[in-house]
């Protein structure tokens, strides 16, 4: 094991060094373990495994610190990309549209733009999905709650930075507009994002940095996205499963690579065309939060993808993503003396559901083994 200081020079703020310390470990996977450095020259104390570990940690600090001085291209420094998951030489079994089939069947029975109800080998499927996306988060050994599906307004969770962007928002309010009967309540917003009250949940909590806080939950979310771009795999509502990380930027890190590999061994014996890639999104931390130049430099969200081989696109199923202190921070979860960071993963049930049966049609004889045995 290798320890070293990160010392700058003179003239980096605090708010630099904490970018660094933020975005360090996250960037550089052989990173250990990162603390922060107090007095006349402050830095940061490392551990990795190797001299050749070090000599390029120390190599990316400071090119990290030169992109949040002054920008930078995809020239400028390397921060090659890591190794992804990639399945998509993968042969599927079937190219037609099932949606036809499926409501003829009453595999799923449409309701309006966007709202699907689930019957027949669509929700046995599902329920498999359902399964197996719980059985893997219950190897990171995580806390376990209920959240509801409706987010109060006061709770500032509402922004496009929360999780969707606020032109796909559902609002909810238990009076009628133009009701009579009383005040009208405040509005609820239908949560985009199925992890988002754990941060209000642990406002002003002290979250130690080398153990950190695991947090997996299950519900209902939101995200209207137009009505001529709704189909089973983009829905107005839908089943999230997720996970939500909150500790050290190398605690975080950890369990988003965690929970990345052990979805991605679970994809490929299911024999689906899939793969994961980097992705910008709505809960990518805006630039209040994340110099432009870096977030072009060090992609801070991935996305799961599984081929609809019918439609000649692909979906997201599923997302891993680190946000720094986007939520921290306003809420006040810190190590005692800075902001926690946090980072979430996320799948939507539906859409693994449906990303499979596209690929494998509704003939269950030609299914893996492991999935007809779990329906």
């Amino acid at each position: 094991m290798v320890e070293q200081n990160l010392v700058f020079p003179d003239g980096v703020s605090r708010e630099e060094l904490d970018r660094l310390r933020l975005y360090l470990p996250y960037g550089c996977d052989r990173i250990l373990g990162l603390d922060y450095v107090p007095g006349p020259a402050p830095g940061f104390r490392f551990t990795c495994r190797t001299p050749e570990d070090a000599a390029l940690i120390q190599q990316k600090a400071r090119a990290l610190l030169v992109l949040l001085r002054k920008g930078g291209n995809k020239d400028s420094v390397v921060f090659p990309a890591r190794p992804l998951f990639d399945n998509r030489a993968v042969r599927m079994a079937c190219c037609r549209d099932l949606l036809p089939d499926l409501l003829a069947g009453n595999h799923l029975v449409c309701f309006g733009p966007g709202q699907y109800g689930m019957g027949g080998l669509f929700l046995r499927t599902f329920k498999y999905f359902e399964r197996e996306c719980y059985r893997l988060t219950l190897q990171q050994s995580p806390q376990e709650f209920v959240y509801p599906n409706l987010i109060p307004l006061d709770l500032g969770l509402h922004s496009g930075g929360a999780g969707g962007n606020e032109g796909e928002a559902t609002w909810f309010s238990p009076t009628p507009p133009g009701s009579p009967q009383g005040a009208p309540a405040s509005p609820h917003l239908g949560k985009p994002s199925v992890g988002l009250h754990c941060y209000p949940h642990f406002r002003n909590r002290i979250i130690s940095g080398s153990q950190g806080v695991t947090i997996t939950t299950q519900g209902r979310c939101y995200r209207y996205e137009g009505e001529d771009r709704f189909g089973p795999d983009r829905l107005w509502e839908f089943i999230m499963r997720g996970t939500v990380y909150l500790g050290s930027p190398t605690f975080v890190r950890n369990g988003l690579r965690e929970i990345e590999n052990l979805v991605c061994g679970w994809m490929d014996p299911l024999g689906l065309n899939a793969w994961v890639q980097p992705a910008d999104g709505p809960l990518s931390p805006d630039s209040g939060y994340m110099a432009p130049a870096i977030h072009s430099l060090l992609p801070v969200k991935y996305e799961l993808r599984i081929a609809l081989p019918a439609q000649g696109y692909s979906l997201s199923a599923g997302s891993f993503t680190y946000h720094a202190d986007r939520y921290s921070r306003p809420f006040n979860i810190s190590d005692g003396t800075h902001a926690s960071a946090t980072g979430s993963a996320e799948f939507g049930i539906e859409r693994l559901t449906w990303g499979f049966l596209a690929q494998y049609g509704l003939d269950t004889t030609i299914w893996p083994e492991m999935i007809r045995n779990g329906i």
